[in-house]
């Protein structure tokens, strides 16, 4: 509201004719919100102390499921479905760290990486649409 204020008073305003400025807000899809938000709890989980083996699978997983929802980097494979593989890494390596956490900071990212594989493996099941 603010920024929309200032802009209207500073004529920052989108052009009639620009199609790609709607109403000056940032709009975010809700798969990409997901995936950057277990990317950002794996971080959380990797510069924990003790065991970061499974952090750091979930930490490429979710690095590489980013690089592939910013269109970065292209997989596919014919044998295997590579939105299902992801997501099950994820609710697998979220669901260990979840078992192995004390600290709350943890328990509280191993759970956001749980989830969101979950949201995801269901959505690449076609379980939820």
């Amino acid at each position: 509201m603010i920024l929309d204020a200032i802009a209207s008073r500073l004529d920052l305003g989108p052009e009639s004719g620009d199609d790609r400025v709607q109403e000056g807000r940032m709009h975010i899809d809700f798969g990409t919100g997901l995936i950057v938000s277990a990317l950002l709890a794996a971080i959380v989980l990797v510069i924990k102390p003790g065991d970061r083996l499974f952090p750091a699978i979930a930490l490429v997983t979710a690095a590489i499921a980013a690089l592939i929802d910013f269109r970065i980097i292209q997989l596919s494979s014919a044998k295997f479905r590579i939105d299902v593989i992801l997501p099950a890494i994820l609710t697998l390596t979220g669901a260990v760290c979840w078992s192995r956490s004390q600290a709350k900071s943890a328990i509280t990212a191993a759970t956001v990486i749980t989830l969101v594989g979950l949201i995801m493996l269901t959505t690449a099941l076609k379980l939820l649409r």
